[in-house]
């Protein structure tokens, strides 16, 4: 909190803090607002009646603070250290400069990270799933949480569906305005990741989810485009069988079987994906907005000392 202050110290502006606990078992310490601080005029803790993960516990921080924290501009940041306050007085800067230039058009400004610290591992699986990504969505990404948001942008965000899947994807896929600025992530205060490889995993997969119709498009291209050269084999597979005056290898008469099966297979997949695409267009979704506050266990205001 003493470095969240101090990057804001030369600014005008108070700043609010909220955060959201994940359902954790300890409770909030009593001298959590220690300070003295000098921009900080507030501290709000968020309990979860369960943890939901990373992604949708922001949603619900951002939900509560669109109905019931009214301000100028949202910073979103992780607690552990990895998102520098220094960065997050930049990111207020650099929305500040673009709302004073356009301020009909004041975008979600995200700091794109330049260096990662992970290990080979993440690096090499980080740089597979940009590629999926690039690939299924035809859009790159290469930031996370660590952003601000005009409060004007807030309530459109919030009642977006995908909001509770994945908080940058959703600004993406919704086509709301956004920009970037460099940044290196920072030290952690204490302890190791608990982010397994199957948890980022799944995080991967819920981003892509957010995409599902541009997916299915693309899909729905690229298995015509593999039914129409299955045909195409075929055909010229049949035609030479007529007009050559010996029987077709075995390996051809194998490679005209495998085009079968693999033209059925294309059919079958691409209708079960564009049924379930269209299915859901119908089914009422979740709705952050107004489903949050059912995970709510309490909201406690921790005392300011000065």
């Amino acid at each position: 909190m003493q470095a969240l202050d101090a990057a804001f110290a030369a600014k005008s502006d108070s700043v609010s803090v909220l955060l959201v606990d994940d359902g954790s078992s300890d409770l909030v310490p009593v001298d959590f607002g220690s300070g003295p601080y000098q921009r900080l005029k507030e501290i709000n803790v968020v309990t979860l009646k369960k943890n939901v993960g990373h992604q949708r516990a922001l949603a619900i921080g951002l939900c509560h603070i669109a109905e019931k924290m009214p301000c100028d501009m949202v910073v979103v940041m992780d607690s552990d250290g990895e998102d520098e306050p220094a960065d997050a007085a930049r990111l207020v800067e650099e929305l500040q400069r673009r709302v004073n230039d356009t301020p009909r058009l004041a975008p979600i400004v995200f700091a794109e990270r330049t260096h990662r610290t992970e290990g080979l591992g993440f690096k090499l699986g980080y740089f597979l799933y940009r590629t999926l990504h690039q690939v299924l969505t035809g859009r790159g990404i290469r930031f996370g949480n660590f952003s601000v948001i005009p409060f004007s942008r807030l309530a459109g965000l919030t009642v977006e569906p995908m909001l509770w899947n994945h908080y940058a994807a959703s600004v993406i896929a919704s086509r709301l305005p956004y920009a970037t600025i460099p940044s290196n992530r920072g030290r952690r205060f204490a302890g190791q990741s608990h982010q397994s490889y199957l948890k980022l995993v799944i995080h991967g997969l819920s981003a892509l989810s957010c995409y599902n119709e541009r997916i299915g498009v693309r899909m729905l291209f690229f298995s015509s485009l593999l039914l129409a050269a299955s045909i195409a084999a075929i055909v010229v597979a049949v035609i030479l069988r007529l007009v050559l005056p010996h029987p077709l290898p075995i390996w051809g008469l194998v490679f005209v079987g495998i085009l079968l099966v693999l033209l059925f297979q294309v059919i079958t997949l691409t209708t079960n994906f564009t049924m379930q695409i269209i299915s859901t267009r119908s089914v009422q979704p979740f709705l952050p907005a107004r489903d949050y506050i059912w995970y709510v266990a309490r909201v406690q205001r921790c005392p300011i000392s000065v």
